[in-house]
């Protein structure tokens, strides 16, 4: 080989040997660079699956409250509509007594008054109401339903 040809081919290898060390220094970055994209991307995996997780508790915690709160506010009607409905009994158990009183007070006002048949019969029915009251009391309460049915049409 002649000097020339010497010094080229020198020239030669020492270019390839710095491409070499080059494409091997590029590698060596490429690998940095993959090993912290990699790194980057596995924190941000683990940051959203942590909000993700964070944001799943919270709502559990927000429907785990609103059910107690549903609860709490049906619990709450179911008591004012039992005390409502007690209230609505006791008021017609008064109603019922008093007309009761008003019937047997009538019926001994016109009981003198009454020829004795008629008198008769009021004593029975007096006598049937003292014996079975429940169904007394019921039919004066139906009849002054109705009563009130019809006077609040007018």
């Amino acid at each position: 080989m002649s000097p020339a040809e010497h010094s080229e081919h020198d020239r030669f290898n020492e270019v390839a040997d710095a491409v070499r060390e080059k494409a091997a220094e590029a590698d060596h970055l490429a690998e940095e660079k993959t090993a912290e994209m990699r790194r980057i991307g596995e924190e941000k995996a683990a940051e959203v699956l942590r909000r993700a997780e964070a944001k799943a508790a919270e709502e559990s915690r927000d429907t785990a409250a609103a059910s107690a709160e549903e609860q709490r506010i049906t619990e709450e009607k179911t008591t004012a509509a039992r005390e409502k409905a007690a209230e609505a009994i006791r008021k017609s158990a008064d109603l019922t007594d008093q007309a009761t009183v008003k019937a047997r007070v009538a019926t001994e006002r016109v009981a003198p008054a009454v020829s004795e048949p008629v008198a008769g019969q009021v004593h029975s029915l007096a006598d049937a109401a003292r014996r079975q009251p429940v169904p007394t009391a019921a039919l004066v309460a139906l009849s002054v339903f109705v009563l009130w049915r019809v006077l609040r049409r007018r």
